[in-house]
């Protein structure tokens, strides 16, 4: 071997090991996810197609048919993302519910701040709208949906009490996340975000009536089932 092989078979110390296939190919789905939320915050879903997300990836034009087989897969796959994405968001706010004085009000304004009144949350709306034309999307963001209100339940459960046999957590969070998102369909057409925050606090004071707080609770909510695999 030549002095000039020498140093070529010589790895630097700042020079990165090769990525395996496998980390080839998680790359470029990523890539690909974040290239249509970012089409889909900007364009609708009706403007979003497949030569814009390929575009803003800036990969080739057969990249997606090798990780997606159709393009409702890869919003699906986009939408799931974005909703593990979210609960990382509420996940992180939620550290500091027990510096609240009133922590079941205090959970459901940091559910609006931090997930509901979000762009992020924006984008999620626009596919639940498209989802009633295209029964395929319809089909993959109906798994998303029993995941995201089954991960909502157990959290709910991790932090709050009933006030009474006859009130059941589950169901009065699952309630107020419906009553929420409707509040985000409308938010850009109300004139004041201190008229929805009104709102949303009168509807914690009824809460209160159902619900309240577990004491001492400094742990996160339990891990959602689907963390660990995909949805799709």
């Amino acid at each position: 071997m030549t002095k000039l092989e020498t140093i070529k078979t010589v790895t630097t110390p700042n020079e990165k090991p090769r990525r395996t296939q496998a980390e080839r190919s998680e790359a470029m789905r990523t890539r690909l996810i974040e290239a249509t939320l970012q089409c889909l915050e900007t364009d609708g879903y009706a403007g979003t197609t497949v030569t814009k997300i390929v575009e803003a990836a800036q990969v080739s034009r057969g990249a997606p048919v090798h990780h997606f087989p159709s393009k409702a897969a890869l919003i699906a796959a986009a939408a799931e993302h974005l909703m593990r994405k979210i609960y990382v968001q509420l996940g992180v706010a939620m550290r500091h519910l027990d510096e609240s004085e009133d922590k079941l009000a205090e959970l459901i304004m940091i559910s609006w701040k931090q997930v509901f009144g979000t762009t992020e949350n924006t984008v999620i709306l626009e596919l639940i709208v498209a989802s009633r034309r295209d029964t395929e999307l319809a089909t993959m963001l109906q798994k998303l949906w029993i995941s995201a209100f089954s991960t909502l339940g157990s959290a709910a459960e991790h932090y709050l009490l009933p006030n009474s046999d006859k009130d059941n957590v589950r169901h009065l969070m699952i309630l107020t996340q419906w009553m929420l998102r409707g509040m985000a369909m409308d938010k850009h057409l109300v004139f004041s975000e201190s008229v929805i925050e009104y709102y949303v606090r009168l509807w914690c004071k009824v809460m209160a009536s159902h619900l309240h707080a577990k004491p001492n609770v400094s742990t996160p909510p339990p891990r959602p089932e689907f963390w660990d695999s995909s949805l799709g």
